[in-house]
Formats: structure tokens, sequence, C-alpha cells
């Protein structure tokens, strides 16, 4: 299905309800904030929705506080936003049924769920695919929803380092800068201020941390979080840091929930694929960065899910060599 296929479907549609993924990041929530500002400015009624508590560094987003947790209609369109399988969605519509649902995404693991799909991995964010939408429905940028749209590239970008960042991408972000976006105000607030509890809480969890095989791996059970005074521990960014480590090819930070369930983060350095072990246990992403989670205990989730980092850490040292 196509971006134009998308944009008639919003057109349709007069109630929309906007959701994206559980464990929400910066690009999930600035692509649905992002959206709902774009509906609404187009005349739509646009309602955003999450099932799952945000980030604090996302709360400061324009109209972050804005966001539901359960989508309860009426509405005539939904649409799934930066979330590669129903699941991720949570319960955010549970309580809607035979409503035509649009599923747009970035992720290659994506599982075209959607009665629509528009799906383009060669977009660096789902938050870069809604300022396309942006530009087909003719609505001008401003401050605000620049600052909104750009939160999302930058954050799924890790500040503009990954190498999928290309020049059409630098346009883009120079004309949401020049719209009003401050590129330096974002990067701090999404990459270099934490509280206090977090950063005891990322030195347990690195206390902890083993390297195996190339794969350097650590847990945070909700025990360290009670201890750190952390309620939840989805912010932490620790897999990004762990996989700075010299000696490994692939980092994941296994997060005990408070219902039991276990999170799981997941990188990977160039010419290493994580995505296809995030797909092969109910979740998704990108070969450098995905995730999944997982109905728990800790002890049951951590040997066969560390088992496949193994074996995708030996498969891309063996396709690296053979090269």
């Amino acid at each position: 299905m196509s971006r134009e296929q998308a944009r008639q479907a919003l057109k349709k549609a007069q109630r929309i309800a906007v959701a994206t993924h559980v464990s929400p990041d910066a690009d999930a929530i600035s692509s649905a904030l992002g959206l709902v500002q774009i509906l609404r400015r187009w005349g739509k009624a646009a309602e955003a929705f999450c099932d799952d508590d945000l980030p604090t560094r996302l709360k400061a987003l324009p109209h972050a506080g804005e966001i539901s947790r359960i989508a309860r209609g009426p509405f005539d369109l939904l649409v799934s936003l930066d979330a590669s399988d129903p699941s991720r969605l949570g319960k955010a519509f549970a309580e809607l049924h035979g409503v035509p649902l649009l599923n747009i995404d970035h992720h290659v693991t994506n599982t075209h769920f959607g009665t629509i799909n528009w799906i383009d991995p060669s977009a660096v964010a789902t938050a870069e695919m809604v300022l396309w939408l942006a530009e087909d429905l003719g609505v001008e940028l401003d401050a605000e929803l620049a600052s909104i749209l750009l939160a999302g590239i930058v954050g799924d970008t890790m500040g503009l380092r990954t190498t999928n960042v290309d020049s059409r991408v630098m346009r883009e972000v120079t004309r949401l800068m020049e719209a009003g976006a401050s590129l330096s105000a974002l990067v701090e607030a999404l990459f270099n201020r934490r509280p206090l509890a977090a950063v005891r809480l990322f030195g347990q969890a690195l206390a902890e941390a083993r390297m195996e095989d190339g794969v350097i791996w650590t847990v945070i059970t909700r025990e360290m979080r009670a201890a750190s005074g952390l309620s939840h521990a989805n912010d932490l960014s620790l897999s990004s840091f762990l996989i700075g480590v010299e000696e490994a090819r692939i980092a994941a930070v296994f997060t005990e929930r408070d219902d039991g369930k276990v999170e799981v983060s997941m990188r990977a350095r160039p010419g290493y694929d994580v995505a296809r072990v995030a797909l092969a246990f109910g979740g998704g992403g990108h070969p450098p960065a995905a995730g999944c989670l997982l109905p728990g205990p800790l002890e049951e989730v951590i040997p066969p899910l560390l088992a496949a980092l193994k074996a995708a850490a030996r498969d891309g040292q063996e396709g690296a060599s053979k090269a």
C-alpha cells in the first residue's frame, strides 16, 4: 500500500484515533503527537493514545499531556504509528472493533496488520513519514509542529548518528530548524538529561553486565528499580551505551516490569542484525536496534533469547569474514 492510499484514508475519515506502541520512545510519541496536530489543522477530530506511561524526557513535548491510555470512540479510522505488530499497541484499541486500521511504520519487521499499510523502511523514523504527510496535506510547519517531528527523527537516529542519515534527512532537519525547532535543545533533552534515580539504576545494571560470545547483556530487576527509586526503566538508553563497548557486537538489556513481563532492548553494530531476533520473539525493529516484550519470568526469558543473540553475533561475524 502506498503513501497516497494513506493520505486518501486520512482525507476520508472525520474522527481519527492515533495510537503508538507500548514502551514508547521519542519516535513513537512524536509521530503520534505530530499526526494529531496535522489532522486537527486539516479540520479533523483526532486524538492520540498510548497504553503505557510516557518516559519523563518525552513529557515536555507539546501536547504530550493530551495522550490517553485507551481509545473508546466513536472513531471512523484507527491509525497505528511506529508499531511493527498489533500486540505492540497494548490495549489502546481494545474497545474498537470493525473500524478500518491504517498502519504507518518504518520498521522492516512490520507484519502489515492494517486494513491499509504504508510501510517504508527507507524512512529513518516514523516521524519522518508524518513530515511527508504534512507536506502532502499542505499543512505548514510552525515551531511547535517542527519541534514535535524533529524529536522523533533525532531520537530514532541517536542524534543524527545512525548510518541511514543521509543528505535528504539533513535537508529535512534543516527545514524543521528553519521552522523554529531547536536541534540542540532536543539533543539535550533526549540524550543528556536523566534523573539521579536513573543514574543509580544505570550503575547497578552496569555492575551486572556480562560478555558472552560477542554479546554484552545485563538485567534490571524490580528490586533494582525499587532500590534506586525509579518506578520504571524504559528511559535509560542503557543498551545504546553498552553497544559502545569495544568487544561487543550485540548488546541487550532485560528489564523486569511491575506486571512480571520482561522488556528486552537490543542494539547491534553495523553488519549484525537484532531485528530478526526480535521478530522471532514477537517484537520488531531494525537490524541495529530492536526490542520485544515477553511474558516472563526473567529467568526463563534470558536463556533462549541470549542463545539467539549469540547466533546473530556469529552470523554477522561469519558474513563479514566472507565478504
